[in-house]
């Protein structure tokens, strides 16, 4: 949707520095960027969001000045021989030179990445504030005090103040009351810690208000309560019960189905009928069980798992929802049916499986990384026989030296490919660099280790040999292996490393494999 062009500026002589930063965003993938370098501080940079000063300069502070609030300013200084006398209290950052170029990338690659993650909070609060601003009821979200910390415009609307007179205050002080009306409701949803629905009478400047209010508790990243969030339904003015259920169902963010105690169905919400693909009168009457089976009839299919999550697909369209019920009284406190509430949190699961899978995995290849390799060894210790296959690439540093890193991100990944095609039942893992382990459980016998390895050489050379850029690559790989399930992983590793280095000394483009 919206994303802000980001002006990095850089104040220098030649252009050494521009190319390096502009290799690197291309190789990162980030976009909406402009790059230029300025050989004096006269030109135009005043909008500037990352400012590079490879200039001398007397008094930094006064181009400071004239920048952006926000703007990003590195300093690189000749520290003793430097002749600016502001630049530790000016600058956000001061790099000594000789500048190291690599170093350099990887700061612009984390500020670029924090002014994104900037700008996508300022995103979500701008969702956030149109979304509970488009509602017809009241919203608001207090912390664990009760002090309203943001609320919508219905919410003015119905106190008749502005937020500025809202926001920071408690009920008594927002409703111009004595008691808190409310502080019942909230402590059982502190209590029992989940949605919970109430009929509340609410004092107001304007005499008695009746609303109907889904309270939830919030929770900060350990699962600690920090507060509430609320959506008030006011029904002082509608005529019935039917009206008030169809605006309540309907404004509601999430799927919700009503039924009595019998299980039939009483109604649905418009959320209901786009998550499950259906209509009001095709499901109103029927009981849940024959809804549920009907689901594959109608080609759709739901696992329901015990901790309340539902997978739901229908025509490759696939949901997860999170499933709770609230009961139903009536005047009489007779349990009268449920209230069935389907959040989507598939987002939410997504994201959670994608930082658990970038955790463990190298960005680059897509191989596991050094972390998940002690972890996954760590949780392993019963077998027969585990081998590890140490893999090094020859002359890489001289491909990547001569041809830049972009080609030797290449060769990384086709030699990820490649160790994927011929260990596709085992453990491959990028230590760092071109060092590559791969980790196999079970009886092998010695010749068939060698053979494997020779044949991971051959296929490597074979496709290296496709390109004139890495025509003289190859690898080395050193073996080892043991029936000892309690031998340290760091001494299998260490053995492996020196039939590497044996590999690497008689010739490269070898296998040997280490002598106990």
């Amino acid at each position: 949707m919206y994303h802000k062009i980001k002006t990095i500026t850089i104040f220098s002589t030649n252009s050494d520095i521009q190319n390096a930063l502009k290799k690197m965003l291309e190789t990162k993938k980030h976009k909406n960027y402009n790059i230029k370098t300025l050989s004096n501080y006269n030109e135009n940079y005043q909008n500037s969001d990352i400012i590079i000063c490879d200039l001398p300069v007397l008094c930094l502070l006064n181009y400071r000045n004239q920048m952006k609030e926000n703007t990003y300013l590195i300093y690189i200084s000749n520290y003793k021989d430097d002749l600016c006398n502001d630049y530790y209290e000016v600058a956000d950052e001061v790099l000594i030179r000789p500048i190291q170029l690599e170093y350099l990338n990887k700061r612009i690659h984390q500020i670029y990445q924090n002014m994104k993650q900037d700008e996508e909070l300022w995103l979500n609060n701008t969702y956030l504030n149109v979304l509970i601003n488009s509602m017809p009821d009241l919203v608001w979200f207090k912390d664990i005090n009760g002090i309203h910390k943001k609320v919508n415009d219905v919410f003015c609307q119905t106190v008749g103040k502005k937020k500025k007179e809202i926001e920071g205050k408690d009920h008594c002080s927002v409703w111009d009351v004595q008691i808190d009306d409310c502080a019942k409701t909230e402590d059982i949803v502190k209590k029992e810690k989940k949605t919970c629905q109430f009929n509340e009478l609410v004092k107001s400047r304007n005499g008695l208000r009746q609303l109907r209010t889904y309270k939830s508790p919030l929770f900060d990243p350990e699962g600690k309560l920090i507060g509430t969030v609320g959506i008030g339904h006011d029904i002082t003015d509608l005529e019935n019960m039917s009206t008030e259920m169809e605006i309540l169902f309907n404004s509601m963010p999430y799927a919700v189905l009503l039924r009595n105690q019998d299980g039939v169905i009483l109604n649905i919400n418009k959320k209901f009928e786009e998550y499950f693909h259906t209509v009001q009168n095709k499901i109103i009457g029927k009981t849940y069980d024959n809804w549920y089976h009907s689901l594959l009839i109608n080609q759709k299919y739901m696992i329901r798992e015990d901790n309340g999550k539902i997978f739901l697909s229908y025509e490759g369209e696939d949901r997860i929802l999170d499933m709770s019920y609230e009961k139903v009284y009536d005047i009489f406190k007779n349990h009268i049916g449920e209230l069935c509430i389907y959040r989507d949190t598939t987002e939410a699961f997504l994201l959670e499986q994608q930082l658990s899978n970038n955790s463990h995995t190298d960005f680059l290849t897509g191989l596991f990384n050094r972390r998940y390799f002690y972890e996954y060894y760590s949780k392993h210790h019963s077998f027969d026989q585990i081998s590890i296959l140490y893999v090094d690439l020859d002359h890489f540093k001289t491909v990547n030296d001569t041809y830049g890193h972009q080609i030797g991100d290449e060769v990384l990944k086709i030699s990820a490919q490649i160790l994927h095609k011929l260990f596709p039942n085992d453990t491959i893992t990028r230590l760092g660099g071109d060092e590559f382990l791969v980790l196999k459980y079970g009886i092998i016998s010695k010749q068939e280790l060698i053979e494997q390895g020779n044949n991971l050489i051959i296929a490597l050379q074979e496709q290296f040999k496709k390109s004139r850029n890495y025509y003289n690559l190859s690898a080395s790989v050193g073996i080892s292996y043991t029936t000892d399930n309690q031998k340290i992983v760091d001494e299998l590793i260490k053995e492996s490393d020196t039939a590497l280095y044996e590999a690497k000394q008689t010739g490269r483009s070898k296998c040997c494999i280490f002598h106990k």
